[in-house]
């Protein structure tokens, strides 16, 4: 019974990162590159490798319509300047829960 729930563990990690990955895979080869306006950027908690955990809200221009889109995503510290409210970044959206910042080098 413990070999049992140890290898149900073990494939559950491994299916949510491989989902993870599709997901990220998806949203920058399909995804729509859209201006978004920052309305809101809270940090939750950090990381030992120097990443961020946020809770966003955007304010996001599909072909002139703006939206509101909320969520959260962990970015790299190293960036998060380019992330404070009332800035303009470009996003990759695929849909309201996948969305990648593009970050300016």
């Amino acid at each position: 019974m413990e070999v049992f729930l140890g290898l149900a563990f073990v494939v559950g990690i491994v299916f949510y990162i491989g989902r993870e990955c599709y997901l990220t895979y998806q949203t920058d080869q399909y995804g729509r590159l859209l201006n978004a306006k920052i309305l809101s950027m809270r940090s939750t908690g950090s990381g030992d490798g120097g990443s961020t955990k946020v809770v966003y809200e955007l304010a996001v221009d599909f072909d002139g319509v703006q939206r509101i889109v909320k969520g959260s995503q962990t970015i790299d510290t190293f960036y998060s300047y380019q992330l404070e409210p009332g800035k303009e970044i470009k996003i990759k959206y695929l849909d309201d829960k996948n969305i990648l910042f593009q970050y300016r080098k």
